[in-house]
């Protein structure tokens, strides 16, 4: 069978008492620079639309980079690491946050300007992903609603990146058989989401990297057995 190529889903870069939410999905610069190493010596770094289905000329195996929500030290901290490593990326941006902050129980969060993103979207080794309206599970929320979620937040951030916007990233990782289908007829090419099991090009699963994810349990993530051994790491 052939492997599947490896999606990073990363979260916020910043020292873990600098991150407010309780869910703990951010990483240290130190430790994002030394993964970002890793892989660039190691894998073939792709953007999501490039991504190919086998290994390259060299043998390596393929891999991309995301990261969900559009905090500020994404462009900050993150994208000028990204850039020393000339690693692709794509950013998914939740539209209800642009300019604001992000509200968690230990306090606020800086998110992404409007500003940030024009200057990180001069760059070609960057691409920007729908993350929803207002980072809502999706599945939780009233049918008449979704339109706006999927379909709106997608034609909000065309007109506002002058791009097209190709791919969807489900708040929480949440989605069900109607949602996926909402999605592929609003126009994107793929989604992803973080749960395991059979996928399709709007189920795709991402592997998460934390500050739970030292050296040794990001390099067994990126091996074979990552996905049989999931339950446990």
């Amino acid at each position: 069978m052939t492997r599947a190529p490896d999606i990073l889903l990363y979260h916020a870069v910043c020292d873990d008492r600098e991150f407010p939410s309780d869910s703990r999905t951010n990483i240290r610069p130190g430790l994002f620079e030394r993964q970002l190493d890793y892989i660039g010596r190691n894998f073939v770094c792709k953007s999501l639309g490039e991504l190919p289905t086998e290994k390259s000329s060299s043998g390596k195996h393929p891999l991309a980079v995301t990261f969900d929500d559009g905090y500020a030290d994404t462009y900050e901290v993150a994208y000028p690491l990204l850039m020393k490593y000339r690693v692709p990326v794509t950013f998914f941006l939740t539209v209800s946050q642009l300019d604001r902050d992000w509200l968690f129980p230990g306090g606020p969060y800086r998110g992404l300007d409007r500003a940030q993103i024009k200057k990180m979207g001069e760059n070609q080794l960057v691409d920007f992903g729908s993350h929803g309206f207002t980072h809502r599970i999706l599945t939780k929320i009233p049918p008449e609603e979704l339109e706006k979620e999927i379909k709106g937040s997608k034609a909000i951030l065309e007109a506002e990146l002058g791009r097209p916007v190709s791919f969807f990233s489900y708040p929480h990782g949440s989605y069900s058989d109607q949602i996926k289908k909402m999605v592929r007829e609003a126009g994107y090419q793929a989604a992803f989401s973080v749960i395991s099991g059979w996928q399709n090009e709007y189920s795709y699963r991402r592997i998460l990297i934390s500050r739970r994810d030292n050296m040794f349990r990001f390099k067994l993530k990126l091996s074979p057995l990552y996905w049989p051994l999931r339950r446990i790491l």
